[in-house]
């Protein structure tokens, strides 16, 4: 069983401006409609790792919201969203520990002060594989200047490729072989991130 952890959201200030303007709109009328409840970050359907790994979103309601309910555990029952319960606007975020690579899926449910709710469901992919690195030449052309060649690869897919701080311009893909001729200091090195977030890192010397 997942077990929830609760933790503050803030929404930019844009978005928070929308979402008055639209319950501005909605007094006056029978509450009729389930709240809205929807999921900020990260977007539904995308691959991420587990590290800093924050799920935040909000519920909104024309008569007021009374649970945020995630997997089941009420997250307005913690004492940080203590005065939040009741209100039309309210902010969440939340982790899920212990995950394991694959398929996660997160059911939420929000629920107004007149019982009517609303259900999202919302699924990540969870990757905690780092992408590998084969650094299969490094060749000097004088001075600090060198040629590296070598191919990165990934379970998903390589996103970012750094050699010496210069970025490569590439499509995503699971495995992309690559040349470059770049300035290397001592510290130098190449880094591939996924597109997860997990990232290797060599050094050049």
């Amino acid at each position: 069983m997942k077990t929830i952890q609760q933790c503050r959201a803030a929404l930019p200030s844009s978005v928070a401006l929308t979402v008055l303007l639209l319950l501005s709109g909605c007094i006056g009328r029978n509450d009729a409609i389930a709240p809205l409840v929807a999921i900020r970050e990260p977007k539904s359907g995308t691959t991420r790792t587990t590290e800093d790994l924050r799920i935040v979103g909000y519920a909104l309601d024309d008569e007021g919201v009374a649970e945020v309910r995630v997997d089941g555990t009420d997250l307005l029952g913690f004492d940080v969203y203590a005065s939040e319960r009741g209100k039309r606007f309210v902010e969440f975020a939340f982790t899920i520990p212990n995950l394991r690579d694959g398929t996660t899926e997160t059911r939420i449910v929000a629920t107004d002060v007149n019982g009517r709710s609303s259900t999202l469901l919302h699924t990540l992919r969870i990757d905690t594989t780092p992408p590998t690195l084969e650094l299969t030449a490094v060749t000097s052309l004088g001075g600090d200047r060198v040629r590296i060649e070598g191919v990165a690869r990934d379970d998903v897919a390589v996103s970012s490729i750094l050699l010496s701080g210069v970025p490569l311009q590439f499509a995503p893909a699971a495995e992309h072989r690559f040349s470059l001729d770049v300035e290397a200091g001592p510290d130098a090195t190449v880094s591939v991130e996924d597109s997860a977030g997990n990232r290797i890192s060599r050094s050049l010397r």
